[in-house]
């Protein structure tokens, strides 16, 4: 009978590629494509779990100073729509309280937040930071917790020249209004200033006179 070549005859036998006599075959297919792969930055290779722990903490801790930064932008930038004074004179008065013990109360004024009443554990709220009056020589705060079967309660706080910051006669003159005194360096230099002009308007006033006698 005539023979026939089949056309697998002139297939390359692979029976042998995967047996145990040439494990190096496969192995050097694989590599090669690990090779392109990295070569055109298609393959990644294992993330190191310590650098990655790193680098985690890096981006937190940057996150959290990041943070921080924009509190302290937003607090400077409210803190700046307050009025402080022509001079600034009112400035050290921010994020400060002034306490004053009369009998049982402790009576607190917190400039640019709040006056309040404490007795025991027990917190009054006279009123709410409102603005200053009087040429500056009065701090006003108003809406304060209500009186029972009255007004809202409201503090006025006169300024006047001191060496230091206290506040003293504290009083009720009217029902839940209140007035409250309080000495503070902030208005000396206008005290001195206003001083020295009434001087300075005395002595030019009296010229004149010195003048005629001449």
């Amino acid at each position: 009978m005539p023979s026939y070549k089949s056309d697998l005859d002139d297939e390359p036998d692979l029976s042998d590629t995967t047996s145990t006599n040439n494990p190096s075959w496969l192995e050097k297919i694989q590599q090669t494509v690990r090779n392109i792969l990295q070569a055109v930055n298609l393959f990644q290779m294992p993330v190191n779990i310590s650098e990655a722990a790193h680098v985690r903490k890096e981006y937190d801790e940057s996150s959290a100073k990041l943070s921080k930064i924009q509190t302290r932008i937003s607090s400077l930038t409210q803190k700046l729509k307050h009025d402080f004074g022509p001079e600034k004179e009112f400035y050290s008065f921010y994020d400060r309280c002034f306490e004053s013990k009369q009998n049982k109360y402790v009576y607190k004024v917190c400039p640019y937040k709040q006056a309040s009443q404490e007795e025991g554990h027990a917190t009054t709220r006279l009123g709410r930071w409102d603005k200053f009056e009087d040429s500056y020589r009065m701090m006003v705060f108003s809406n304060g917790d209500k009186c029972w079967n009255g007004p809202d309660r409201s503090m006025k706080v006169k300024l006047r020249c001191g060496l230091k910051n206290e506040i003293t006669d504290v009083d009720e003159p009217s029902r839940c209004e209140y007035v409250a005194l309080l000495s503070t360096p902030a208005v000396c230099v206008e005290d001195k200033q206003k001083e020295l002009q009434h001087k300075l308007d005395l002595m030019n006033k009296e010229q004149p006179l010195e003048h005629d006698e001449l």
